[in-house]
């Protein structure tokens, strides 16, 4: 229905068949909507997502020249793009678009009480037109791709990427810090499980990296700088005491890892007792190994496996039997993992291999001419006599992956191994970096995965260089000068490089934004004292007015629980919930945030004060976070501003920080019915 009064708002409600309307009172909702500030127009769309819907919106845009629109249906996060597209077509050349998500949140979930589901749906939709009324442009970023690509590492995996893209005619620098390329295949033996010879496979790809034209190779170098944005960076490599530059369009990071060294208690001196690599060498040179030979893997717990190093181990024991097989060959592991080959296992055992499990909380102690171990198949202390100790070495991470990723800006995970910049559902969000992380950078693999994710690697750095001009619509902070005060916060805060001081013709200098850079975590904007920084479409006033207009409907005897969530992990999962038709309770607000890193201590603040019973922060697990380190800083707010809550004698279980993964709906709905239940259980907060 049509709303006579002129208004700047239009507003179409979707009955998704009867999805929606099956369970809310339609009728209900849209008298609520009509009576809302801004708003010119209600319509009802039976499918706003079909063809029909998409036409019947943009008639309606062109007609009554609205430039604002609100859109009362389904997730934003997958229906989203379909609906800036149709505004686009409309003449929109901003994204002037809020959806409210009254399927996923309030018909899907909330089946058995439709009461409860309307009401929800009038609030959330409420909360929809405050924010979209106040909505600004967003800009957008256009960049040229420059068309050549940089290979960090020059093992199996950077050579097989190399490879890859210069054949598709993209130059390719190719750097490797050693003297030569080959990276750790150099060294080794036999690979595992084949058994083929790992020299004739990596001089096999070294011919042919040195024999193609489009590929560059700088040996005994090292990327001393990376600057720039992405699809234009501007490397520096020095070499021989000489630097050179160049700039590229994508960086394919493949700096392998290396062997750990033997710790405390192994007393390593590279002839009785030596790495697996030093015996792999002794292998190639056909030397003589000694007879009775112990091959031990240094797992002292779950946390320092690698099936790398213990398949190494397996097919280093049957190298050893079948070179000689009146050798007495031991192999001590604390686990075999299933990855493994079970025919390379039988094949250990048929040969005379001894396998002995030991526990790691009890390591295999190395004496002069054994090794002592509690076995664990036959329940014994066993001595084993040997002549020569294997250790097995886990894999640990470059001595540069901590250089390579502080240029580069990507993280690195508990143990320093490079995480892969990952796009995970973000499509036409944020500038994708043009960066590929392949081999053992990022974790432990062998051979054979290594070319594989070299491939992977090459493929998608292909697809960014042919892509000539990147683009993308998203969030992007921008600095109101006239409130910057020059105290340097947001550029310590920003974990993506993207914002530095300019100087001004006056005395202080300025917050400057590299939108190209910038991401859309929106830390900058809550760390700046002077809120000098603001970012749509989670500005402060848009966040305030979701929040004043959750809180504006009658309590009617139940709790009010505001819910900020992370659009990755927390709304992501209530998305899953509302698909499976989990229900919860319906006094249940959420309001969507790029990250939980925009978590503002003000907001959560104002939600007490303008009536919030409980107020729930939904973020990442912290080792998955899409902005780095977004739920770190959620963490020392919320842990923050709890001491001041209980300083002030505020029950401070009014307000909890929780882990949600996207993929776990019951989880969620879990945590919710938890926090609903406490927060009724303490009542009323007595403020409102």
């Amino acid at each position: 229905m049509a709303i006579e009064d002129e208004g700047m708002i239009g507003v179409f409600v979707c009955e998704c068949g009867g999805k929606i309307s099956d369970v809310i009172d339609i009728e209900r909702l849209e008298q609520g909507i009509s009576e809302m500030p801004g708003v010119g127009l209600v319509q009802r769309e039976s499918f706003g997502c079909s063809k029909m819907g998409l036409s019947n919106i943009r008639q309606a845009i062109e007609e009554l020249d609205l430039d604002r629109v609100v859109v009362v249906g389904c997730t934003p996060r997958v229906y989203g793009r379909l609906f800036e597209a149709a505004l686009e077509e409309a003449g929109f050349g901003d994204t002037r678009l809020e959806m409210v998500n009254v399927r996923e949140q309030c018909a899907l979930v909330h089946a058995d009480d439709e009461a409860g589901a309307t009401r929800k749906a009038l609030d959330l939709t409420r909360m929809g037109v405050a924010k979209a009324a106040l909505l600004g442009p967003m800009e957008k970023v256009e960049l040229t791709v420059a068309p050549a690509a940089l290979v960090i590492g020059g093992g199996i995996a950077g050579m097989t990427a190399a490879l890859t893209v210069a054949t598709r005619g993209f130059p390719v620098k190719l750097v490797e810090k050693e003297p030569a390329l080959g990276g750790q295949l150099t060294g080794l033996h036999t690979l595992y499980p084949s058994g083929r010879s790992a020299r004739e496979l990596i001089e096999r790809k070294i011919r042919s990296v040195g024999e193609h034209e489009g590929i560059e190779v700088l040996t005994g170098a090292r990327v001393t700088d990376l600057s720039g944005s992405a699809g234009a960076y501007h490397v520096t490599v020095t070499q021989d005491g000489k630097s050179t530059e160049f700039d590229v369009g994508a960086v394919i990071v493949s700096i392998g890892a290396q062997e750990a060294e033997p710790g405390e208690g192994f007393e390593h001196d590279g002839a009785r007792l030596m790495t697996q690599t030093e015996l792999e060498k002794a292998l190639q040179q056909g030397g003589t190994i000694a007879k009775r030979v112990a091959v031990v893997v240094y797992e002292p717990d779950t946390e320092s496996y690698s099936s790398v190093s213990v398949a190494a181990a397996l097919k280093n024991s049957v190298v050893l039997k079948r070179r000689d097989p009146e050798a007495t060959v031991s192999l001590l592991f604390n686990d075999l993992s299933s990855d493994l080959s079970s025919s390379a296992v039988r094949e250990a055992r048929t040969l005379g291999v001894q396998l002995y499990k030991y526990d790691g909380r009890r390591l295999p102690r190395v004496t002069s001419n054994a090794v002592e171990v509690f076995d664990h198949l036959r329940g014994q202390e066993t001595t084993i006599p040997c002549d020569l100790v294997v250790l097995a070495m886990p894999l640990v991470p470059a001595d540069d992956a901590a250089s390579v990723s502080r240029m580069l800006a990507i993280p690195v995970d508990k143990h320093g191994f490079i995480l892969e910049p990952t796009m995970r559902l973000r499509p036409g969000t944020y500038i994708p970096k043009g960066v590929f992380v392949c081999g053992s950078a990022h974790y432990p693999v062998d051979a054979n995965e290594s070319v594989f994710q070299g491939y992977r690697a090459a493929a998608r750095a292909l697809r960014h260089l042919s892509a000539g001009v990147l683009s993308s619509l998203g969030p992007r902070p921008r600095v109101i000068e006239s409130l910057c005060v020059g105290c340097g916060t947001c550029v310590e805060s920003c974990p993506f490089h993207a914002i530095s001081m300019a100087s001004t013709e006056g005395t202080l200098s300025v917050s400057s934004i590299d939108v190209s850079l910038c991401n859309g975590c929106g830390n900058c904007t809550v760390v700046c004292p002077a809120k000098a920084i603001t970012m749509e479409p989670y500005t402060d006033r848009e966040l305030i007015a979701q929040i004043d207009a959750a809180l504006a409907s009658p309590q009617n005897g139940e709790s009010r629980i505001l819910a900020f969530m992370c659009e990755w992990s927390g709304y992501a999962a209530a998305d899953l919930a509302g698909a499976e038709g989990r229900q919860y309770p319906p006094n249940v607000r959420i309001i969507r945030v790029g990250c939980s890193a925009r978590f503002d201590p003000y907001h959560v603040l104002w939600a007490f004060l303008r009536g919030a019973d409980g107020v729930l922060l939904g973020a990442c697990d912290p080792s998955m976070c899409h902005y780095v380190d977004g739920n770190r800083w959620a963490t020392e707010r919320v842990e923050t501003l709890g001491k001041m809550l209980d300083a002030a004698g505020f029950d401070r279980r009014r307000l909890r920080l929780e882990w949600f993964r996207p993929d776990d709906a019951e989880q969620f709905v879990e945590i919710l019915k938890g926090f609903t239940e406490e927060t009724e259980y303490l009542g009323p907060t007595g403020i409102w």
